[in-house]
């Protein structure tokens, strides 16, 4: 896969996690996933019909994810800015590091670019920092999005492609965290008037 195109799948998660407005996020997550979807379908040549199958899952999951989070986000509006628990700045410094630490420590897949496979992980564990440090539900599961990107980044560099795990991975996103997470968030809006799930700790039986 081309470097420019893992660097924009990098940069676009890195760029979540200091977002303020969840439109951006939206939007930069779509950028992912669509550069996610570019970089399959180029090496599609020499590999199986399931990969070219999964690379247009990809596509698909590009172009309507990001419509289905959007009407999600119209329907739980904020009345407020929700703060972050950290600054952006703090939350960049920790997700680069954890990047930096992937490439230092997780052991080479045969077959696959250095520079993919370190991506992939960083996109792993920054996507699990989004999650622990921002306060609104979307940007939670967008986290969880950014997360399984970098899974689905690794499953399209490995020799001849995991076509399974991208469809299952697409799959998740789709259907069941979308699913579930509007339900959750719709919940916690109709009960607290705000996404801000800070305020669940103050939860008592």
């Amino acid at each position: 896969m081309s470097p420019a195109l893992v660097t924009v799948i990098l940069a676009s998660g890195l760029a979540v996690i200091v977002a303020r407005r969840r439109s951006v996020a939206i939007a930069l997550l779509a950028v992912q996933s669509l550069a996610l979807s570019v970089g399959a379908f180029t090496l599609t040549g020499g590999r199986s019909a399931a990969f070219l199958v999964a690379s247009g899952v990809l596509a698909v999951k590009a172009l309507v994810l990001p419509v289905l989070l959007y009407a999600l986000m119209r329907r739980t509006r904020e009345p407020h800015l929700v703060a972050a628990a950290r600054g952006p700045v703090s939350r960049l410094a920790a997700a680069s590091a954890l990047v930096l630490l992937a490439a230092v420590t997780v052991p080479r897949i045969p077959g696959t670019g250095a520079y993919v496979e370190h991506a992939a992980v960083g996109l792993l564990l920054t996507g699990m920092a989004i999650v622990a440090t921002r306060r609104p539900a979307l940007h939670q599961l967008l986290g969880m999005i950014v997360a399984e990107n970098g899974c689905s980044l690794l499953a399209v560099a490995v020799p001849g492609g995991l076509a399974y795990l991208i469809e299952v991975g697409a799959l998740f996103d789709l259907v069941l965290a979308i699913t579930v997470a509007a339900l959750f968030m719709q919940r916690i809006h109709t009960l607290l008037g705000t996404g801000n799930t800070e305020l669940l700790r103050g939860l008592r039986d």
